[in-house]
């Protein structure tokens, strides 16, 4: 045998051939399972280990000195622990096979090597070992192999330890670094090829167009959304070739100058590209060049990334007409319109709405706050609003905004009245519209004032402007019921006036009209409390009706009014008072007697006049139970 040196040498050269068998060869495997690739590993570099053992350095009989700690450790630390058990296992079983008195120093030093590499692959952490961790692990495995001379027994190990102990540990520390740092760059490399097949899957696949040109405009990478793009078969047809080959002149003529233009800046530029092909579809792009740099930095070409945003310019055309129009709407709208979000912020509200409220229309701006809004409309006059009751009122209002239908009717302190319609919107918050109702309102009024004079002119008589017998006979009803409810007393008074017909005959139909007019006005100012109702009966016959008032109460009244009417001093030739006088009846109905309905109350006032006719007109004359006697209720005599 030559010399430990050489001998050593011997086994590096056998280490870097079994390296460079699993640097060429385990890309047939890497499509297995990762449990198969650590078993061919192992199974490699056991093979290795085993090899070296068969070329070993001897030092004396029996001891022999090797590599195999090199292929152990780089099991471990590139495989993971199940390649370095199967190295190791090999690597014992072979080692007892042959024998001889380094038996147990080279099972401990195989021993020692399985551990540093298992080692050193779980310091890792499943992250890529580095140059460092490779030389690291030389320096531990070469420290190892020491440990295993120590085994020897101790005259071999005085006797060899200075010979073989540099060699041995430098030749390990080297082998694992070559070996290491050949397996380190291997996947290096793998990882770059795979990091490049990820990349240029992912180019392919992207929906956006991606390519590089050189400094004349020639593509030379692109993927198949550019050949989409360009109308080209595929993306290899567009290597070498220009945009001048795909579109019209005057649309590559314009990408051209753009790309010089950015070339000559050198930075990166995003712009929109106007589209057009010579089958006349149309398009945008949204276009980021960039320039491309070698490593010297030296501009050699440009990066282009194209997005197609023409559904998105179609969107946004639409989008500003649809504003356009929306503002329109807003602006020619006769009504007022305002929003606000769920934070009670006013976000939109167009010139009508701001025209409606001119002493806070300077307030009523976007991002306004409503409860602010409507504190100063209060704090200028322009709602009028109780000062203790401002806060109230706001919550009241700002609460009503999250009901599912409102609507209010709001009057100014100007006099203008304003319709609101409130609805919720869906993001919280709430649309309302204002209508200026005012002339409606004042329309409003006078059809009501124009129903209350109908009504009173239903009610009252066209001559005489005394209730009708309608409304005589409604009154009566209603005071009736009143009466008997609350136990009170009830009169009713019947007035003819004495012998008008002769009157009439006389003086004539309109003169007649004017005493029936005076007769109504002394009526009138008899009935001097509210609840008192005067009527014009029928013809010449007059009603008076008293609540609250007994019989005594009434014969006072009737009295006064029979001498009213005497002192008016209406000439009469055709009685024998010579002036005009009336005859009134008095009806009561007193709580505390038999019950009566309003047929007898009127029969009794009825039957009273009829007295007072009997005996001679010009009188006043109550009900007397006999003089119903004779006659069924409702019945009518005159003499």
């Amino acid at each position: 045998m030559g010399s430990p040196w050489s001998e050593l040498l011997a086994n590096l050269a056998v280490v870097a051939m079994f390296v460079s068998v699993w640097i060429h060869t385990h890309v047939w495997l890497d499509r297995k399972a990762a449990l198969t690739r650590a078993t061919a590993f192992g199974l490699l570099m056991g093979a290795g280990a085993v090899t070296l053992m068969l070329t070993p350095m001897q030092l004396q009989p029996g001891v022999f000195i090797d590599l195999r700690a090199t292929m152990i450790a780089l099991a471990g630390f590139f495989g993971g622990p199940v390649a370095c058990v199967i190295a190791g296992l090999l690597a014992i079983a072979f080692r007892f096979h042959e024998g001889g008195i380094g038996v147990f120093a080279g099972a401990m030093g195989i021993s020692i090597a399985t551990l540093i590499g298992i080692a050193g692959h779980l310091v890792l952490r499943g992250r890529a070992p580095e140059r460092v961790d490779v030389l690291i692990l030389a320096a531990t495995a070469a420290a190892g192999s020491l440990l295993s001379l120590l085994a020897l027994p101790r005259e071999i190990m005085q006797a060899v330890l200075p010979q073989v102990a540099l060699p041995t540990s430098l030749l390990i520390f080297v082998s694992i670094m070559l070996s290491g740092l050949a397996l380190y760059q291997e996947r290096r490399r793998l990882e770059a090829l795979q990091s490049r097949r990820i990349f240029k899957a992912v180019v392919e696949a992207l929906p956006d167009c991606l390519n590089v040109k050189d400094l004349d405009g020639r593509f030379i990478a692109a993927n198949p959304a550019t050949a989409d793009l360009m109308h080209a078969t595929n993306a290899k047809a567009l290597i070498g070739k220009t945009d001048f080959d795909f579109f019209p002149q005057e649309t590559a003529r314009k990408f051209r100058q753009d790309e010089l233009a950015i070339l000559a800046a050198g930075v990166p530029s995003t712009i929109e590209q106007r589209l057009h092909h010579d089958d006349g579809t149309n398009g945008w792009l949204s276009t980021l060049k960039a320039p491309f740099r070698d490593h010297g930095g030296t501009i050699v070409g440009l990066i282009t990334h194209n997005r197609d945003i023409t559904m998105r310019k179609q969107l946004e055309t639409e989008l500003a007409e649809s504003r356009v129009t929306l503002a329109d709407a807003l602006t020619h709208m006769a009504d007022g319109l305002v929003m606000f979000d769920r934070d009670g912020k006013l976000v939109l509200s167009n010139a009508q709405y701001i025209a409606m409220f001119p002493h806070t229309a300077d307030i009523r701006v976007p991002g306004a706050d409503y409860r602010d809004i409507l504190r100063g409309s209060a704090a200028r006059g322009e709602q009028t609003v109780p000062p203790d009751r401002v806060e109230d009122w706001i919550g009241d209002i700002v609460a009503s905004r999250k009901l599912p239908s409102n609507r209010q009717e709001v009057r100014l302190a100007d006099g203008r009245w304003l319709d609101v319609r409130t609805r919720p919107t869906s993001n919280g918050g709430s649309l309302s519209v204002y209508s200026d109702i005012t002339e409606a309102k004042h329309v409003e009024a006078e059809l009501l004032a124009a129903n209350e004079k109908l009504k009173l002119l239903a009610n009252r008589d066209g001559l005489t402007e005394l209730l009708t017998r309608r409304a005589f006979d409604e009154a009566l009803a209603r005071e009736y019921a009143r009466v008997k409810r609350n136990a009170t007393p009830l009169s009713l008074l019947i007035i003819d006036v004495d012998w008008f017909k002769r009157f009439n005959d006389h003086y004539g139909h309109p003169a007649g009209d004017e005493c029936l007019r005076a007769v109504s006005g002394c009526i009138k100012a008899t009935a001097r409390r509210p609840a008192d109702a005067a009527a014009r009966y029928g013809g010449e016959e007059f009603a008076l009706i008293l609540p609250e008032t007994d019989a005594r109460g009434a014969f006072v009244i009737a009295e006064n009014l029979r001498s009213g009417v005497r002192d008016l001093r209406l000439a009469h030739a055709g009685s024998e008072k010579g002036i005009v006088t009336v005859s009134i009846g008095v009806g009561t109905f007193d709580p505390g007697s038999a019950s009566i309905e309003i047929a007898d109350l009127l029969r009794r006032a009825d039957e009273a006049l009829y007295g007072a006719k009997v005996a001679g007109r010009d009188r006043v004359h109550g009900w007397r139970p006999h003089v119903s006697e004779p006659h069924a209720a409702g019945a009518r005599r005159r003499p």
